[in-house]
């Protein structure tokens, strides 16, 4: 009888220790809710406006290049029901298109190769959504360039403007899809 007693409150204190308090199941929920309140964008087409930046380069010749507020505008695709891919479709021929990624605080990231005056450059961007039609962005990048290290930051904002015609739905996705299977093959992605 005495053998019983130990090995059962051994058991009994093994669940409490394994069993989730109330207070732990409210932060797992609270952990699962703040995922999915995290803000998606809407699809469909935005307006961005490229911010005053600049650009600081170091070494035999140092000097600071300010970067004049310039507006360009985009296609923005949700890719999954979770919105954790984004692709960011750029209007412009010269310009590169982005794959966004979702991050656990909501934030979204990415990556692109620029070109400031002749400067070929890796540049990380960020997102935060304030809502999903008002997005505020930066990029950030460190390129070297004959015996000069330099930084370069710019932030901007985007705008939701319209919705993608339904009419031409199918059409720009099936043109989009070309586009982000070879994002990916440059970001070293697999393809989905």
């Amino acid at each position: 009888m005495h053998l019983e007693r130990p090995v059962l409150l051994a058991s009994l204190l093994a669940a409490w220790i394994e069993a989730p308090t109330a207070a732990q199941e409210k932060v797992a929920i609270k952990r699962s809710e703040s995922s999915a309140e995290c803000t998606c964008p809407k699809e469909g087409r935005w307006k961005a406006q490229n911010l005053e930046g600049w650009m600081d380069c170091t070494g035999p010749i140092n000097f600071r290049k300010t970067l004049d507020e310039v507006k360009d505008k985009g296609t923005i695709w949700i890719l999954d029901d979770n919105c954790s891919e984004v692709f960011g479709e750029a209007s412009g021929k010269k310009d590169e298109d982005l794959l966004m990624e979702m991050l656990k605080d909501c934030t979204f990231e990415g990556r692109i190769n620029g070109d400031e005056d002749g400067v070929k450059m890796v540049i990380d961007v960020s997102w935060k959504l304030e809502n999903d039609e008002f997005i505020e962005g930066e990029m950030h990048s460190n390129p070297s360039l004959q015996g000069m290290m330099c930084e370069y930051f710019r932030p901007y904002e985007i705008y939701y403007d319209e919705p993608i015609p339904p009419k031409d739905y199918d059409k720009l996705k099936k043109q989009m899809e070309k586009k982000l299977e070879a994002a990916r093959k440059r970001d070293g992605k697999p393809a989905k």
